[in-house]
């Protein structure tokens, strides 16, 4: 390995990039179950923190 300082910062970038999209795709879930659950707020006993 001639670089491996730039090995690591590709890896430690694709590991930020996996990180980001698991995070925004949870994040959207909630944010759906949010939204659907507001709508039916009073007809409904599920609660989010």
């Amino acid at each position: 390995m001639p670089n491996p300082s730039g090995s690591i910062k590709s890896v430690m970038a694709a590991l930020l990039v996996v990180l980001a999209s698991i995070g925004g795709l949870a994040l959207l879930g909630w944010l759906t179950v949010v939204l659907l659950d507001l709508k039916h707020l009073n007809t409904s006993g599920f609660t989010l923190p």
